[in-house]
């Protein structure tokens, strides 16, 4: 009982805790977002209840993807906490903690409060908390990744940390592709040759350990996938579900709101980091620095923008460390400096560029009610920020804004549930649910909305299938007229089609239109 009740009293499991309740809270009150997470869900889904787990598929048309590692999570989820939206996301949401926690390890120094500052910034930047909230690669990748850094930053004080690095890199390749393995190699070679620090390519390449792990993990993963599916192995190199944010200037706006509400402090955190000249000076920051450099790079140019995370933690390590040396030097000029570029790129942002993007994000039309509370909170950061440096109160400032930045993603969790309402088919799917029995087959119209086979999990016919990355359309007319070859023979059938849809020939027997929901009309023969 002694050791429970000073268990309790420890500063990191409470704020452990309180980073655990942010990152679960809601997960599962909201139905699945089309196509990000439908995709996954169907393929963990298919995998969990056929036992499967080489062939992914959504009803009958497969998958083809290098996510292997994510959707074999989830389906280990879905066996363990069951059928539920709570299920797909908890791997997704455990990695946000991770994110923080290996941001917290890399960012270790003789400052003590440079870890603690890590994880808050890591845990309150609103990217981290985006693909954490989602069914996803991306979360599981970006926390592997992250963990990889930390492990290759503490390696320069024991090699055993090498352990944890390449074991997470491996794992990185299963969730993500080769991007999840070459990567960290590509960010140790370019900092090695810039910073002429020969000992940490040399430890990260040549230690015994760190090759076994990584040979045996990807080489029994690839030997597995060449038996069993050897189509997939085509599909490592190439980008994962790649998810557009209305063009170039939507684009813009989420990878910037990625970094809120601490992009200013960044910008002067990167800028004192950066080397005036080379050789670079040998140190963790600016390893962070390169590794931030070249996930951002590598996200960037694939155009899948929800891997803008991956680069995040890296970042989060460097200014804890900043922020510690600054705090315990006194450097009020570095700090007053972050705040002022913080307001001077966040209020017009927040409140002149955002309300303009309606149009451009609807996602952002749809979930004004969090977003309004989010933008005060926001506020409330950045005139701490102003007011507790204007008055040199730093011991405050460390207290309470990095506080205020956690508080905004109370609020920021209801945009996941508003987003829902306009991008989630769960109420059709569900009515589909109740209504199909037994054998009967249910033809789904448009991979656009996979999530109905997760609600669904028939032998279901995809018919007409939008060529969504990643999924292939096999051994089924994609033609309007030859729709009625599917119905015959079976005794209920039912049909998923947008409203705007309009066949080119009647549709046989008598059509019951059984429901419509957000713009997806649910049809059946009887």
């Amino acid at each position: 009982m002694l050791r429970l009740n000073s268990l309790l009293r420890k500063p990191a499991f409470l704020f452990g805790a309180l980073l655990f309740y942010l990152y679960f809270r809601g997960i599962g009150d909201h139905g699945l977002i089309d196509p990000v997470e439908g995709i996954n869900a169907s393929a963990s889904i298919h995998m969990s209840a056929s036992g499967n787990y080489f062939v992914p598929r959504i009803g009958n048309a497969l998958l083809t993807g290098k996510t292997m590692l994510t959707w074999w999570l989830s389906a280990v989820a879905l066996k363990l906490f069951g059928w539920s939206e709570f299920a797909v996301r908890f791997w997704s949401a455990l990695s946000g903690l991770g994110m923080a926690w290996a941001s917290a390890k890399a960012a270790k120094s003789e400052f003590r409060r440079s870890s603690w500052l890590a994880a808050s910034v890591c845990a309150s930047m609103t990217g981290c908390f985006v693909v954490s909230q989602i069914a996803s690669s991306h979360a599981i990748y970006s926390c592997l990744t992250a963990i990889t850094m930390a492990g290759a930053v503490r390696s320069r004080e024991n090699l055993r940390w090498l352990i944890p690095a390449h074991l997470a890199s491996s794992l990185a390749f299963m969730a993500h592709g080769a991007s999840g393995l070459f990567l960290p190699y590509m960010a140790v070679i370019i900092y090695s040759v810039l910073s002429e620090d020969w000992d940490m390519m040399r430890n990260f390449f040549t230690w015994p350990a760190g090759i076994i792990i990584t040979v045996i993990i990807a080489g029994f993963y690839l030997v597995a996938l060449i038996i069993a599916n050897p189509e997939l192995v085509h599909f490592l190199r190439c980008m994962n579900h790649v998810y557009t944010f209305g063009g170039i200037a939507g684009a813009s706006v989420f990878v910037f709101m990625c970094f809120v509400p601490w992009a200013g402090f960044l910008i002067r955190a990167v800028f004192e980091v950066v080397p005036r000249d080379l050789p670079a000076k040998k140190s963790p920051e600016f390893f962070l620095l390169v590794w931030a450099g070249v996930f951002a790079f590598a996200a960037l140019a694939s155009g899948d923008l929800l891997s803008v995370a991956s680069c995040l933690p890296a970042l989060s390590a460097l200014l804890g460390l900043r922020l510690g040396e600054w705090l315990s030097a006194k450097k009020l000029y570095s700090v007053r400096m972050s705040v002022m570029i913080t307001v001077l790129l966040l209020v017009p942002v927040l409140y002149m560029v955002l309300p303009f993007t309606m149009n451009i994000l609807p996602v952002v039309k749809a979930s004004l009610l969090s977003l309004i509370p989010w933008g005060i909170i926001a506020g409330l950061f950045i005139f701490g920020s102003w007011y507790y440096t204007r008055t040199k109160q730093i011991a405050k400032w460390v207290r309470n804004v990095p506080g205020a930045a956690l508080l905004c993603l109370m609020p920021l969790a209801g945009v996941f549930n508003l987003t829902a309402d306009m991008y989630s088919v769960r109420d059709i799917g569900r009515r589909l649910g109740g209504l199909v029995e037994g054998s009967n087959t249910v033809i789904q119209y448009g991979v656009n909305h996979p999530s109905v086979y997760f609600y669904t999990y028939r032998n279901s016919y995809i018919i007409e299938a939008e060529l969504t990355p990643g999924l292939q359309e096999k051994n089924f007319a994609a033609e309007y007229s030859l729709i009625g070859s599917l119905w015959q023979g079976k005794e209920r059938v039912f049909l998923i089609m947008d409203n705007d849809m309009h066949p080119d020939t009647p549709l046989p027997q008598n059509i019951t239109h059984i429901l419509e929901s957000e713009g997806i009309l649910l049809l059946s023969n009887q």
